[in-house]
């Protein structure tokens, strides 16, 4: 069933309709140059339609678990946990986080589940992390990645059993899913060339400084996920493991 979703009243009838048990949000726009060029966009979308759902799913006693992401912070700390303050640099970051405070004020008992960078095996048009450089390298085309940007890359199936557990455990407020490493965003991109018998030669090391882009780079939003291991029993799974699980082109 089709619905636009920020039309609050086409949403409650959907709600209504379908009756679920629990809701999953993971809807937003989450392209960062898309967001500093279409701020009004990315603040209906990721910031005002996340209260809309808390709400809709307090008033029927419905679980709630709301993706976000780890550029919520301004990335000058390594491993930052749930109760670091975000300060984040991009509109992508700050819509997002605009999204997360609208969920818990309109339905306290929801979680919050802030998603690191993804890598492995993706499940539409849309590359992962390591997917893209690996498509990159085997079409001949170069890769240049920064030796001095650091996340905590995280595949889709370990993502999907965080957010089973937080359906069936319960548990409220911000949850971090990061993986096991924290890694350069090179340092990626090498580990996918070796796993797949990949010249490194392909990829240049290049630093955040050298970046053009019109959207503002944090350096380091790694994350600590210890509260997501104590409380729900979760673990990532490898990184490398997830690495080779890649599709080897767009499509397949």
């Amino acid at each position: 069933m089709f619905v636009e979703l920020t039309d609050d009243e086409a949403l409650a009838r959907l709600f209504d309709s379908v009756r679920p048990e629990a809701v999953v949000h993971a809807a937003a726009i989450g392209q960062a140059g898309r967001c500093q060029e279409r701020p009004d966009d990315a603040l209906r979308v990721n910031a005002l339609l996340p209260g809309t759902l808390g709400r809709l799913c307090r008033e029927r006693g419905l679980r709630l678990v709301a993706l976000s992401t780890d550029l919520v912070f301004r990335g000058d700390k390594a491993s930052v946990r749930e109760d670091d303050a975000p300060a984040p640099l991009s509109v992508y970051g700050r819509t997002k986080l605009l999204g997360e405070e609208a969920v818990l004020s309109s339905h306290p008992s929801a979680a919050v589940a802030r998603v690191a960078l993804t890598l492995g095996r993706g499940h539409g048009a849309r590359g992962t992390s390591s997917e893209s450089v690996l498509w990159a390298l085997r079409a001949g085309r170069a890769v240049r990645l920064f030796t001095d940007e650091y996340r905590t890359p995280v595949d889709p199936e370990s993502l999907t059993d965080a957010l089973v557990r937080l359906l069936e455990r319960g548990g409220s407020g911000r949850f971090h899913l990061g993986g096991r490493e924290r890694l350069s965003r090179h340092e990626l991109g090498l580990r996918v060339a070796r796993a797949f018998g990949l010249p490194g030669s392909g990829i240049t090391a290049a630093r955040q400084a050298d970046h053009a882009g019109p959207d503002p780079r944090a350096a380091d939003v790694s994350l600590d996920s210890t509260r997501a291991r104590r409380e729900l029993g979760w673990e990532p799974r490898p990184i490398d493991e997830a690495i080779r699980e890649n599709r080897t082109e767009p499509g397949a």
